[in-house]
């Protein structure tokens, strides 16, 4: 299947943002709750330099994801999925910094944590349409299935989960700034905000509905809406595209 066409750098800013940021959202969060020297402790003249901190270290584990993964790959799948090495890997590099860097934003006002929902909404917005072109390519008759689609896929799918996960809890995190009542009070019962929202968008997201956190304002009841419909319809299309690349296969065995 053919790549969008597109510049490398926005190709990876787009695949990576939001799984930097929400990478760089629990390593901040972590490191907020972690006896840190003076220098590191919160003070606002100190948050240039949590920034720095927190955008190397989500850069460093991009960096050792991706040389995992491209071992991985030449073990398993030799080139039926592109590794990142060269450029591509020195962007993926440079977006987990700026994505790790980006997250102080969330500690600093409400407007910063508003910026940063509409940039995961606007990504997020990107991987639903990629995923919808892809799906409509692989349902067409004739059409091969491969395992690197299946990958991409789930990555969309999961990028999906993580993108929700943000919202959730910057929708949140809103509502308590501005004084109101949070929509699902992933701050309040004990444990992280960012754990509470990313097993609320995991029960969503696969109907399971528990039904211990629920919506309790008019945005989070839409929030609701649109990620309950929205998985669903991935889910089935993802199974559809897997069983009908299986039985494909089958067939061609028996011929």
């Amino acid at each position: 299947m053919q790549h969008q066409r597109q510049p490398l750098f926005v190709q990876v800013w787009l695949t990576h943002f939001v799984p930097c940021f929400f990478a760089g959202a629990v390593l901040l969060l972590t490191a907020g709750q972690l006896p840190l020297p003076q220098p590191l402790s919160g003070d606002a003249a100190a948050d240039p330099l949590r920034s720095v901190l927190n955008g190397a270290a989500v850069a460093l584990v991009t960096l050792l994801y991706h040389r995992w993964r491209n071992r991985r790959i030449r073990r398993y799948w030799a080139d039926a999925v592109a590794t990142y090495s060269g450029t591509r890997l020195r962007q993926a590099v440079l977006v987990g910094f700026l994505s790790g860097a980006a997250d102080i934003l969330l500690t600093l006002n409400e407007w910063g944590v508003l910026f940063l929902a509409a940039l995961v909404m606007a990504v997020l917005g990107w991987n639903l349409r990629a995923f919808a072109l892809r799906a409509v390519i692989l349902l067409r008759p004739n059409g091969v299935i491969t395992w690197a689609d299946v990958s991409e896929l789930l990555r969309i799918y999961l990028a999906t989960l993580i993108g929700f996960t943000l919202v959730n809890a910057a929708v949140d995190g809103l509502h308590v700034l501005a004084g109101n009542m949070p929509p699902f009070g992933f701050m309040s019962g004990g444990g992280e905000p960012f754990l509470n929202a990313l097993y609320y968008t995991v029960v969503t997201m696969t109907t399971l509905g528990f039904g211990d956190i629920v919506p309790r304002t008019w945005d989070g009841k839409v929030l609701l809406i649109i990620q309950s419909l929205l998985s669903y319809f991935m889910f089935a299309i993802m199974v559809g595209i897997i069983t009908r690349g299986v039985t494909g296969a089958g067939s061609r065995d028996k011929g």
